[in-house]
């Protein structure tokens, strides 16, 4: 019969209390110096960082190549009179103008820098390789050239039409993002990721150009001397966003929001008259963002930093109204019609009789620069992506996105400011009842953006049908 010491009892005892006390977790090292495990989160909410026991310090370099194809119709509203449709006198968007075409080639450099815990820098140099864009004859449009006339008979511009092929740099962007919650360091929270983007216009400023004309992109206040064409909107932007996730075995759903303002810089034609008094407005849209997704995990080996994900994703966008650079600004900022090419007082003052107002001859003038002002409007998109992460140090990402953009009006400036009322001297055009003693009240005073012949309603022109379609392939090079 086999004896136990009392000595060895003790010890196996002693052994096993240690074990139930202190149990190991599933990533965690047999030994000390055991390997280290792939634990980032989905691609959505991966925030590399710095200072961890065994990873003080993590660094990205990143190249990715982006196209996108966006196509619209262009359509205006008229006054035509049709005959055996309609008299004229009314009001219809349903006359066709041109469908426009653009092609984006971009390839973006960027670097993240890992600051401590969960806690990263990121730095993007977008390079715009090609930017063209392009009007062409829709549904018979270019038969009919008096849909882009105005009510002197001159054209604003003509089918087809191209803008010169532009590239450059527009911005580049710094940015901090720093996770609130991760589920990989605590698996009763989820990932919380918060950020903030400051983006810095530095390119050459945007012009507007029609390539096929001999002064290819006129000066406004000289139409006789040509500009480049530029690349840059001339914006500082700020994004401030945030997303939520959380993983179950091999899904790993998110949402998050995005807002993005623009603040247009002195320099450019935009800055040029975002300070007038009378503007309406004198900001580019703010957008909102809504993303819902979800990323499946179908295949990963942790020991080899091996893994393969599936993103699919849904997002929705709110475009305040604003002042923006439309699919009509080459067309119409590059037009030779005086109607478009003569400029507007930006201030007036009370006639010699004190009654009526005329244009301030001591006040600036303001040039049509092909920038409108337009209404807000909706866009919609979905994307599919998949990202291989071939070991420790490098990983891949390809993707495509489709987007869907509402009808709205590219050219609906309002005549008047109604905020300033109480100077009558400074209507100018603005007022009700007579124009001379004994009555008459301001309605607002003249928004010097305000052009009648394309703001008008009955000569305002439209974008609908919008599509975008995005491709991208990226690289990732992890130190």
């Amino acid at each position: 019969m086999r004896r136990f010491s009392l000595h060895g009892s003790a010890a196996l005892v002693a052994a096993l209390a240690t074990t139930l006390a202190s149990p190991a977790a599933a990533d965690e090292p047999v030994a000390a110096k055991g390997p280290r495990l792939l634990r980032e989160t989905g691609e959505n909410t991966t925030v590399i960082d710095a200072f961890d026991e065994d990873d003080p310090f993590d660094a990205n370099l990143l190249l990715t190549l982006r196209q996108s194809w966006k196509s619209a119709n262009i359509r205006r509203e008229t006054t035509i009179a049709q005959p055996g449709l309609a008299t004229g006198g009314f009001t219809a968007a349903n006359e066709n103008v041109a469908t426009y075409k653009q092609s984006l080639t971009v390839l973006e450099v960027g670097g993240d820098i890992g600051i401590y815990k969960d806690l990263a820098l990121s730095l993007r140099l977008p390079l715009i390789l090609a930017d063209s864009r392009e009007l062409s004859d829709l549904e018979g449009s270019s038969r009919n050239p008096q849909r882009l006339q105005d009510p002197s008979g001159e054209q604003l511009f003509s089918l087809p039409f191209k803008s010169p092929t532009r590239s450059g740099v527009d911005w580049f962007s710094v940015a901090l993002n720093y996770a609130i919650f991760n589920q990989t360091r605590d698996e009763s929270k989820p990932t919380w990721v918060i950020g903030a983007e400051g983006r810095f216009a530095i390119g050459d400023r945007l012009h507007a150009c029609n390539d096929n004309a001999t002064i290819k992109c006129p000066d406004p206040a000289n139409p006789t001397r040509s500009r480049d064409p530029g690349i840059s909107r001339g914006m500082h932007s700020i994004i401030v966003s945030t997303v939520f996730s959380r993983r179950y075995g091999y899904i790993e759903p998110y949402t998050g929001f995005r807002m993005h303002v623009d603040l247009p810089q002195s320099n450019s034609d935009f800055g040029a008259t975002k300070d007038i008094k009378g503007s309406l407005l004198n900001r580019p849209p703010l957008i909102g963002t809504f993303t819902v997704g979800m990323e499946v995990i179908p295949w990963e080996n942790r020991e080899a930093f091996q893994r393969v994900g599936l993103d699919f994703k849904l997002r929705g966008s709110y475009h305040s109204p604003g002042r923006d650079y439309s699919e009509l600004f080459d067309a119409l900022g590059s037009s030779t019609a005086n109607s478009l090419r003569a400029p507007n007082p930006s201030a007036y003052k009370a006639g010699p009789d004190g009654f009526t107002s005329i244009a301030d001859p001591n006040a600036s003038k303001v040039f049509f620069t092909g920038i409108t002002d337009q209404q807000a409007f909706g866009s919609f998109g979905a994307s599919a992506g998949v990202t291989w992460q071939a070991g420790e140090y490098v990983k891949f990402n390809a993707g495509l996105g489709l987007t869907y953009v509402q009808s709205h009006l590219i050219t609906a400036a309002d005549a008047c400011n109604p905020s300033f009322k109480s100077d009558a001297g400074a209507s100018g055009p603005c007022r009700t009842g007579a124009q001379t003693a004994g009555g008459g009240s301001a309605t607002g005073i003249p928004n010097p953006n305000h052009r009648q012949v394309i703001d008008l309603p009955g000569r305002r022109f439209s974008v609908d049908d919008t599509t975008i379609v995005d491709l991208w392939l990226s690289g990732v090079v992890m130190f």
